[in-house]
């Protein structure tokens, strides 16, 4: 049997869990596989990150994506090629690499009104689209989609018909072998942290309503990671406004070793396709506080490696947050159960090993083979 060479393409325009889950499932898939390349076209984003073997080639603009993905998908042995794609790029790529079997992964829980930025396949420039606007007429050929996430392929189910074939793969995350040490301040107050660009969709805001409540501001901190975003300056504003216990860190590379710092990682966006930052602090033996919306409580088993609230009730989230004041003991055995979980089942060998499974059943003359859900 020809083993395909494997291609991932990705179109990154800001620093994001995303960029880290293509670059780990790009070096893990080149553990199993001899041949692994991965298209990185920086529109504004950041150089790829380590890709293990992989091999990247790493372009700007769109004539160099073109012949980079045209040229790999054209190897001289004749050997069959598979395109990991994205929903930025999967309707260019099944017509730059017309001989090879392109999958789409979505990494976010779509809607039917929700703007996507993707990649025109014939001018090459970025437009937005909803998920009834792309070029469906390109991808109807498409054998399989990915979701990263149940909800994520519910909702592609539902907004995108077209697409016939969808499956779940959840994210792998490396997380470190041993717990980081605990470099907690001892101010007494219920450290929280929260890991979310600061635009609107993830709804940070939210969390600083709730941290700015009378029952909780002198009880907790909250520190934001992420780059800034379009929201940025209408947050500090409210931040200042209601005088709230929040701090904007900034982005961070070492984030299982900065979560150590902290009681609970909280979230808010309610269209999360995953949520990596709530394994990255289960590595870190820390519990997340989720909304009952988007993939969220897939990562997390309320009352055990974590807890959800309801994210229409304000107050649901204030309460979720003061019982976790009132019970630092049962937070910590949380913790230590959300890292068995995330070593357990959210391990980059996994997500690599049911990709694979898809990519051997790719073939020219073969039907798609869609994983098991």
């Amino acid at each position: 049997m020809m083993v395909p060479r494997v291609v991932l393409t990705w179109v990154t325009t800001a620093r994001g869990g995303a960029e880290h889950s293509v670059a780990e499932l790009a070096g893990n898939l080149a553990r199993l596989v001899p041949d692994v390349d991965v298209v990185w076209w920086r529109h504004g984003g950041p150089s790829a990150e380590n890709c293990g073997t992989a091999q990247v080639h790493e372009v700007t603009d769109w004539p160099e994506y073109q012949r980079t993905l045209s040229g790999l998908c054209t190897p001289p042995d004749g050997r069959p090629v598979v395109v990991i794609s994205n929903h930025r790029t999967a309707a260019a790529d099944v017509v730059i690499a017309h001989r090879a079997r392109v999958i789409p992964v979505v990494r976010h829980v779509v809607n039917a009104d929700q703007v996507l930025r993707v990649i025109d396949p014939y001018e090459g420039c970025m437009v937005e689209r909803t998920i009834s606007e792309l070029c469906w007429e390109v991808l109807v050929d498409v054998p399989v989609w990915v979701g990263i996430s149940d909800a994520s392929s519910a909702a592609l189910r539902t907004h995108a018909p077209q697409a016939q074939f969808v499956t779940t793969i959840h994210n792998g995350v490396s997380i470190p072998v041993s717990v980081p040490a605990r470099n907690r301040p001892a101010t007494g107050r219920l450290l929280v942290a929260s890991v979310a660009r600061t635009v609107p969709w993830k709804r940070v805001d939210q969390l600083v309503l709730a941290a700015a409540d009378p029952r909780l501001s002198t009880a907790m901190r909250l520190d934001i990671f992420g780059e800034p975003g379009s929201h940025q300056d209408e947050l500090v504003h409210l931040v200042r406004e209601l005088s709230a216990p929040v701090r904007f860190m900034g982005y961070a590379s070492d984030l299982p070793q900065r979560l150590a710092e902290y009681d609970l990682l909280a979230t808010a966006s309610v269209q999360e396709g995953f949520g990596r930052a709530v394994i990255d602090a289960a590595g870190a033996a820390v519990p997340s506080l989720v909304p009952d919306a988007g993939a969220s409580p897939e990562l997390v088993i309320d009352g055990l490696t974590g807890m959800v609230y309801d994210p229409d009730d304000p107050g649901d989230l204030v309460a979720a947050l003061t019982d976790a004041l009132l019970d630092r003991e049962g937070l910590v055995a949380m913790g230590w159960a959300a890292r068995a979980l995330a070593e357990g089942w959210y391990t980059p060998g996994r997500c690599a090993t049911q990709f694979l499974t898809l990519v051997l059943g790719q073939r020219p003359t073969s039907r798609p083979l869609v994983a098991a859900q």
